[in-house]
């Protein structure tokens, strides 16, 4: 077997201070579903078994994770019927953001477990909208992310157009 040789690497020092900050014990989506105080939270809808949260550490604008409310750590533990309204609304988000910013592209992922990059064990879909021109002299040189705008803004753009991940 041949060893694999990258000919460049992408490096995310920005997220050294997310990984060695002191966590809440604790599942924090758990929390967020459940409305604890002094929880950070950016909801943008919420049903019977799932909810639409902002990433409070965004890569992009408009970074959302779609959670089942239920706390699971894995795809093989959802029932058949929660997959597929898992994935009716993660569908359904890509179509918000797709009404509310327009962005050129998506990440769409899942990392389960802490070796294929999962920060919190509890399933939750990352849906990470790119856009056309989003790096430029600050992230080349400062290594340091410009957002357009700020997390409530964010929020309230996206909660104008939540109707459509009702359909």
């Amino acid at each position: 077997m041949s060893e694999t040789k990258f000919s460049s690497y992408l490096w995310a020092t920005s997220r050294k201070k997310y990984v060695a900050k002191k966590h809440v014990p604790g599942c924090i989506f758990c929390k967020i579903a459940k409305n604890e105080k002094g929880v950070v939270k950016k909801e943008v809808y919420r049903n019977k078994e799932f909810m639409v949260i902002m990433n409070v550490f965004p890569y992009n604008r408009a970074h959302l994770e779609v959670v089942p409310l239920r706390h699971v750590y894995s795809l093989t533990e959802l029932t058949d019927e929660e997959m597929l309204g898992l994935f009716k609304l993660v569908k359904n988000t890509v179509k918000m953001i797709e009404a509310a910013y327009n962005p050129a592209g998506f990440n769409i992922g899942i990392n389960i477990g802490e070796y294929a990059g999962g920060s919190i064990d509890h399933l939750h879909v990352q849906i990470v909208p790119r856009y056309k021109r989003e790096t430029g002299f600050m992230e080349i040189i400062a290594n340091t992310r410009v957002m357009p705008e700020t997390l409530d803004q964010t929020l309230s753009k996206l909660k104008k157009y939540a109707s459509l991940l009702e359909e």
